[in-house]
């Protein structure tokens, strides 16, 4: 049979990957969950400083009289780029990335155009117009399609506008400011927008992280998550996959080695998943399952003590280890990380039947940058007390269950049992 132990699948790091559909939701921050406001209201916003640009290019206008058309072979040009891109957004929602690189590849024809019919005349004050209009059609592109690349097409497009400046500098004098601020125009609304839609899309996927993790605090004591299910869904399948191959006569009997080893391998997965079924608490699914948690928190839970708190006990922990871990740490700071211990041991070594005690050592923050809601939460799970330690604190709490819950556990019957003899 199979040479695999128990043990080693036991210690052997899993990464958890979150179902499609619950992915889905914590991930679609654009089309939804107020990101078609927010996308509804940059276009409007990108439509107000397009316009301002064109009102200028109007003042501009008499200006171009003597040398060439002016810019309005750079307005047109930008106008059949953005009609398409809005047309084929209409037409289909998921717009093929070649096709989209291409669309801003075409920015440069208006770019080089309003460059070229506004070269050498910043000494009587003229300034691109169409140019940095190009820039802010990149702020409802940043909108739907990600920030990097619009902020680099932006950036690409301003450093343009400001070397074609500079180099008037002789002839232009203080007239090279203006041409820098157009230039600093075309980066810095996709500058903001992109702070904006970064910050947002954090918030938006924290909360919804939050909700997908908190429909654990509603599951029975011995709790089985996402994780759990899509492994024991996959088990399942490899056993009834190897057993109709045995019973249809595809695998002969007894067993060639590699059969012998695939069955062993399940076995063993199996037995792993029943010894860890009996201790796997909605705690410890609620940090897996979570894309913040999982990376600074961990559950020591031997006895599965956390699944005797109520319904709303639960809430408050989950609540408060997500206040606690929400700061991001400085680079330079030690990293954050918060460890949750649950005992049945009081500290005279018996078993305490109505409760048990837990700590959360907290690493990383100091207890001053803790949101005052955090201990509200904490509060609600039980009696607690903070004791500060010189590279975080570590908050003791005193957690009173429901003595019919924890008369069920295999704690309490060891204790009746050992108080009966």
């Amino acid at each position: 049979m199979s040479d695999v132990r128990i043990d080693d699948l036991r210690t052997r790091p899993r990464a958890f990957r979150r179902p499609a559909r619950s992915a889905r939701a914590a991930g679609d921050v654009r089309e939804s969950h107020g990101g078609r406001r927010l996308a509804t209201g940059i276009t409007i916003a990108a439509a107000f400083v397009a316009l301002a640009h064109l009102v200028h290019a109007i003042v501009l206008a008499p200006y171009f009289l003597l040398s060439g058309p002016g810019p309005w072979p750079a307005w047109i040009a930008l106008a059949l780029v953005v009609g398409i891109g809005a047309l084929s957004r209409i037409v289909s929602r998921s717009m093929p990335d070649w096709f989209y690189l291409l669309l801003l590849a075409a920015l440069v024809v208006p770019v080089a155009l309003d460059l070229t019919a506004s070269a050498g005349l910043l000494h009587h004050g003229v300034t691109t117009t169409a140019a940095a209009a190009a820039g802010a059609v990149l702020m409802p592109v940043a909108a739907v399609r990600g920030t990097r690349i619009p902020l680099v097409v932006a950036g690409a497009i301003a450093s343009a506008i400001a070397i074609q400046s500079l180099v008037q500098v002789d002839r232009a004098g203080t007239g090279v400011v203006a041409g820098v601020a157009v230039a600093a125009s075309a980066v810095f609304p996709v500058l903001l927008v992109t702070l904006a839609i970064d910050g947002f899309r954090r918030l938006v996927g924290r909360e919804l992280d939050l909700s997908l993790v908190q429909s654990t605090v509603a599951t029975s004591r011995t709790a089985v998550g996402m994780r759990a299910s899509e492994e024991l869904a996959q088990l399942d399948f490899d056993a009834e996959t190897l057993l109709d191959d045995v019973g249809s006569g595809r695998i002969a009997i007894p067993l060639p080695p590699d059969a012998a080893e695939r069955a062993g391998s399940l076995a063993a997965r199996l037995r792993v998943r029943l010894i860890e079924g009996r201790t796997d608490t909605w705690l410890r699914h609620a940090v897996t399952e979570s894309a913040y948690l999982s990376d600074r928190v961990s559950v020591d839970d031997p006895n599965g003590c956390a699944g005797l708190l109520s319904q709303s006990q639960r809430d408050g922990l989950l609540l408060a280890l997500w206040v606690l871990t929400a700061d991001h740490p400085k680079k330079s700071a030690q990293p954050m990380s918060a460890v949750v211990r649950c005992r049945r041991i009081a500290d005279h070594g018996e078993v305490e039947p109505d409760g048990f005690a837990m700590s959360i050592e907290v690493s990383g923050v100091p207890r001053r940058r803790v949101d005052p809601s955090a201990w509200d939460a904490i509060g609600s799970v039980g009696v607690h007390e903070v004791v500060p330690g010189a590279e975080g604190f570590r908050v003791d709490i005193a957690c009173r269950v429901d003595p019919n819950a924890a008369a069920g556990s295999p704690s309490a019957r060891a204790a009746a049992r050992s108080r009966g003899s």
